[in-house]
Parts: C-alpha cells; structure tokens; sequence
C-alpha cells in the first residue's frame, strides 16, 4: 500500500493490514524454503570517500533522517543534542508538547549551545560562551550588555529552524533549513505500522551510544540479513532464534520483515500484536538510518549517525510498553538491555568494523550476497535511488 493512500485510523495493538498480509504469508517452520540467491555489490561503495560524500549531502541533508524515538524527550520542557551527518542538532519539547528540531548553533558565535549529553529539562537554554538565552521554540529571549550590540532585534538572531516530523513514535528531521524535504514518506503507512507496535506511546527504559569504525551502510547491512543470527550469535541471541523464511516487503524506501521464532504456528495468526510478538519477529528498516526489531518486552532501536566514510555511531534504545512497576520487571529490562548491547555492541557493530577492515584492505572488489541476505541489496539499492534522484 502507498504512503499516499487513505486508510483507518490505527489502533494501538492491533497489527496493520500490511502486517498481517506478512504474517499470513509466513509458512510453518517445517515448511520453509530458503531463497536462492547470487548477487554481489561492489566492495568500493563503502569505502569511496566521494560517494560517501554524495551519500551524506543527498540522502543525510536533503530528505528525512531519524534523530530520536519520540521518547527521548519525554515531556514539555525537555531537550536533547547530537550531531547526525555534520550538524549539530538540538531537539526540543516545548511548552505545549510539540517536537522542534533547531542547529545546536549560537547566533552569536557559532558556538554549540548546547554540549551536555543526555536528555535535560529546563525552561530555557543558555549558551556556554556568552551567556545568549534562548527558550525550547528557539526564540532568543536575553543576551548580557545588549548595549554593546546597537540596532540588535532579538527576534531577527533566533536559532536557525530544522524541518521537523513526528511520526509513529519516531523524530524525524531535515537537515537542510532552506529545503524541507518530503515528509509523506514517513507520516503514512510506516507511522500507522509503528503507531501499531505501540512505538509512539513506549517508555525509555534506557538508551547507549556505540561508536563503530566502520562506514554507515556496513552497520545498517550487519542488521539486514538473517543468516548470520544462528552463527555470529551463537552465544547470545541463537538461544531465542531459528533460521527463518522471512517475509519482506518495502514500503517506500523503508523495509519491513517478518520472521519466525522457534514456537511458529501459522494456524495461530491474528491481529493481535501483544500474541503475534510471542512467536515472530517484526523488523524495520527505517530509511536512511533506523533500525527497529521487536522482541515480546520491548522495542530495540537502532539509530545509526555516518561521521565519516570509515566511521559512525549508533544510539541504541530500549523501549518498553511501560515503565516497569516492580523490581522483577526492572530486573527483566535490565538483564535484556545488557543481553542487546553485547549483541549488537559487541557481536553486530564488531562485525561491521571488521568487515570494513577487510574491504578498505583492497584484498576483495566485491561482496558476495545469497538467498537469506536479500534485504542488504533491497537497501542498497534505495541508497542507490536517493543518489539517482538528487
């Protein structure tokens, strides 16, 4: 279904049309036959300082890019920065609740005005250099000795404006001021299969940044294909995994997956997303940069920042249908958020630098892909697209 066509209204906790047509389509696990599949892509789209350059200006700074779940900033008066692509980005939640997205800039000077990390609360932000004020809708409301900037009007010098979209408990933004870019990708069918996980409503039990010396595609590519759940975790994850015939489509430029888990019935397929989440997977690729896999607890998000051609760092996000009540349930959270970040920290994104490593060695000029790994050339060739339309 496209983005484009009306549909009803989602209810929370009961899957989308989209999903269910996955679902049904999932064969018994004893019944499932693997793709097969040759294809390769070239070893130097992931080490080409241009084209990673062209990656960042035409796909990073001119169309949606994930910044944060929605979670993040968790009420009124709230804030968070990070740099995604180059910019310094400041998020806000303003007095009335709405998500605004602004250059970490002073204008001033350019310094960032905001550097502590984390998310923080307050009324106001005030920038580390000279003291210049500015309240959560980026308007500059004080600056000391105003006398010594004559003909100065504070509403002229606020924060330079972001192009900014909540959806489907998603921060979307546009890194370019002067040039929004087409938001209808990500408000349509992917905000109501997200409104259906229950994404938007979700508690952030907790969250860890991952620096991995490895370009940005590799580390998406490391979450793309189900052959290496069994074997590179084989002492983490394998333990909840099977080898899958997994269900994928596209929506837009975003992928979503269906997979088995090793208790599979077919005959036990219904709308209800809290019992389908007991025996498959729902996965998505939310294009360029957002990973999203669910598990029956919680929600893993991935969000993956490109700094350089060798080099990026993912925002992992635990998100949970609630806060948890009792120590049991904390308990339950905690173990799963240290199980996830050796996962992916040590066993996924470890996995992407060596693989970088090897190619920027020179000794391959391709890599080889087969039947269970056809979702890494789907997103590379959305890559492809985006850089074919600028």
């Amino acid at each position: 279904m496209s983005e484009t066509q009306t549909q009803e209204p989602q209810v929370a906790g009961r899957i989308t049309d989209g999903q269910f047509r996955l679902l049904s389509a999932m064969p018994a696990l004893s019944d499932c036959r693997y793709p097969e599949v040759r294809d390769t892509i070239p070893a130097d789209v992931y080490i080409d300082p241009a084209r990673y350059e062209a990656e960042v200006r035409r796909i990073f700074r001119a169309g949606p890019t994930i910044a944060a779940p929605s979670a993040l900033l968790s009420g009124p008066g709230t804030f968070h920065q990070l740099t995604l692509a180059g910019m310094p980005v400041l998020l806000t939640r303003n007095k009335a609740g709405e998500v605004k997205a602004f250059a970490n800039v002073c204008r001033h000077r350019g310094m960032k005005l905001c550097t502590v990390e984390g998310t923080q609360k307050a009324p106001r932000l005030v920038c580390p250099y000279h003291a210049w004020t500015y309240n959560l809708d980026g308007a500059l409301i004080g600056l000391p000795r105003s006398e010594t900037f004559p003909g100065l009007s504070k509403a002229d010098l606020g924060l330079l404006e972001l192009p900014c979209v909540e959806a489907g408990g998603l921060i979307w933004v546009g890194l370019d001021a002067d040039n929004a870019p087409d938001f209808s990708g990500v408000t349509g069918e992917l905000a109501q299969d997200l409104d259906a996980l229950e994404m938007g409503g979700a508690y952030l039990y907790d969250y860890a940044t991952f620096p991995v010396k490895a370009n940005w595609k590799l580390v998406m590519d490391s979450m793309l294909d189900s052959y290496h759940v069994t074997r590179l975790h084989k002492d983490s994850l394998a333990q909840f995994s099977v080898d899958s015939e997994n269900q994928i489509d596209r929506i837009g430029l975003h992928i979503r997956n269906a997979a088995h888990r090793s208790n599979f019935d077919p005959a036990l397929v219904s709308r209800s997303h809290d019992e389908m989440r007991r025996m498959m997977v729902f996965s998505y690729i939310g294009f360029p940069n957002g990973i999203i896999v669910v598990s029956p607890g919680y929600i893993s998000l991935g969000v993956v920042r490109p700094i350089a051609v060798d080099e990026s760092a993912v925002d992992y996000y635990m998100l949970a249908t609630e806060k948890p009540e009792t120590e049991k349930a904390e308990g339950r959270l905690r173990r799963s958020m240290e199980l996830m970040a050796r996962v992916f920290g040590e066993e996924d994104y470890w996995a992407a630098a060596m693989c970088h490593e090897g190619i920027a060695s020179g000794a391959i000029k391709e890599v080889n892909l087969g039947g269970m790994e056809v979702q890494i050339r789907m997103f590379q060739d959305a890559v492809s697209e985006r850089l074919a339309e600028a």
